[in-house]
């Protein structure tokens, strides 16, 4: 049996103690609550669960429709265990035809090598042009449940794999949509919407269970109406996704989310894109270059005197940790939370993975020293080479 002596992340705190695991299984959780941990607790090493991402694009120079195993594998060698590949606006037809062909591709992925696809994230079609962001906006679709079925395919099919799927509630339509979607077990993130509060609370009452990376292309807070920000914020309906790259949300917002939510409310999202982990600083996706700088991804500006647009993330999960606890933003514990345990109970998945506790899979980080120097990665309790 394997056993390991740190600081445990249990249940929102850090707590020295040991971790056994065997066959894949972690078999018991034995903490050090007192004095007895003393003050060399503190050099000890941070276990944490893998990371689960809700929202990324591409990493390591990768996009799932082109190598969804090199995504998977570069993901996992940056501390992420667990993703959903997020895919772009389509015309329906040909996103449920690029949904089947990446649930075949699920299916031939080594799990002991590579992080765990947890389910497809469709960002899109159907949500508002007004508040599309960085989405292409001719591929944007009325909500409608016709759409729908043409992306999960046959009523007796799988859904071809898609988990989780941004809508606008505020669009005619999208109410029916959100309904059927959730009937057909996928879960629905409001986002790219210019919602009221009321269009989102009564999302919420047909089963919405997200909001897209919190703060950006949405209805912001007012003292008159919420928007969909507000509700996220003030009601615990919604699971809120958040960038933590402290670009495309400063750190007084990210404080005042914690503060209205807790990190249980909130999962920490990369929306990385294929640059992302490279250390490049320009890249090509999807027909456009790109620009990194600062740990975000900009397109360039199309003439003179233009400012780049903000595109998506370059930073990995366990970079936006660091870089949160870093500039003294959010506590250690709160953020790996918010990349672990937050996501886990967002999919429903927090009976297998997020968390140190006994029976769940072995998916955990070991952290080293002050700067979070990932040392170990483990997939099923399997040691990930390669670090």
């Amino acid at each position: 049996m394997n056993a390991i002596r740190a600081r445990l992340l249990h249940r929102g705190e850090l707590i020295p103690g040991t971790m056994r695991w065997e066959q894949g299984r972690i078999q018991s959780i034995e903490l050090e609550r007192g004095p007895q941990g003393g003050a060399s607790a503190q050099d000890l090493p941070v276990v944490a669960p893998g990371f689960i991402d809700l929202h990324i694009h591409g990493f390591g120079g990768f996009d799932p429709l082109e190598d969804l195993a090199g995504m998977s594998r570069a993901l996992a060698l940056a501390g992420t265990t667990a993703f959903q590949p997020t895919l772009f606006p389509a015309e329906p037809v040909r996103l449920g035809e690029q949904c089947s062909e990446l649930e075949r591709r699920m299916h031939a992925l080594n799990r002991d090598e590579g992080a765990l696809v947890a389910g497809l994230h469709l960002e899109g079609p159907f949500v508002n042009p007004k508040s599309a962001g960085a989405l292409p906006v001719h591929d944007l679709a009325q909500p409608s449940v016709a759409g729908l079925r043409a992306i999960l395919g046959p009523a007796s099919g799988t859904g071809r794999a898609v988990k989780t799927m941004t809508i606008a509630p505020e669009l005619s339509g999208s109410m029916d949509l959100i309904r059927e979607a959730v009937k057909c077990g996928v879960r629905v993130s409001l986002g790219h919407s210019l919602a009221r509060a009321q269009d989102a609370r009564a999302a919420a009452r047909a089963g919405a269970a997200g909001a897209t990376h919190l703060f950006n292309a949405m209805s912001g807070v007012h003292h008159r109406e919420m928007g969909l920000a507000g509700f996220a914020l003030t009601d615990d309906a919604l699971h809120a996704e958040l960038i933590g790259d402290l670009m495309h949300v400063g750190e007084e917002a990210v404080q005042l989310a914690l503060r209205a939510r807790g990190a249980g409310g909130l999962c920490l999202v990369s929306d990385a894109l294929r640059g992302a982990g490279t250390g490049c600083d320009r890249f090509h996706s999807h027909g456009r270059d790109h620009l990194l700088k600062g740990g975000a991804a900009y397109y360039p500006p199309q003439q003179e005197g233009d400012e780049p647009k903000l595109a998506g993330s370059a930073l990995s999960q366990l970079e936006m940790v660091r870089r949160l606890v870093e500039r003294g933003v959010v506590g250690l514990a709160e953020a790996l939370t918010m990349a672990s345990a937050s996501p886990a109970r967002s999919l429903g998945l927090e009976r297998e993975l997020g968390a140190l506790e006994a029976g769940l899979r072995a998916d955990f980080l070991v952290l080293e020293g002050p700067q979070l120097r990932l040392t170990q990665v483990w997939l099923g309790g399997r040691r990930l080479q390669g670090l």
